[in-house]
């Protein structure tokens, strides 16, 4: 599986910390806040590896919102994407109107 790189966000709910990334819409539960970021991080992998055994994993990527900077899969609530660059090769063709 490649790199991927997501949002997440902590909140505290009734003594607990909740840790979540919107674009996956997984939820992570802990008593602090490094307990629920790395309960998070779990249920990621979990999902994640069950959608590569499924052969789906690019797919769901995606949908989500990510994309592929050819290093890792980025999230486009994390970093947009750039806009992709036009590159001209050789001489432009001559008309003879």
């Amino acid at each position: 599986m490649d790199r991927i790189v997501y949002q997440i966000e902590t909140t505290q709910v009734d003594g607990a910390y909740q840790a979540f990334c919107p674009e996956l819409i997984i939820t992570g539960f802990g008593d602090t806040e490094e307990d629920a970021r790395i309960a998070l991080r779990r249920e990621i992998v979990l999902y994640l590896e069950d959608c590569e055994k499924l052969g789906i994993l690019d797919e769901v990527l995606i949908e989500a919102g990510f994309y592929d900077n050819d290093d890792v899969w980025m999230s486009s609530l994390v970093e947009p994407p750039r806009e992709p660059t036009i590159r001209f090769f050789g001489r432009p063709l001559e008309r003879n109107d």
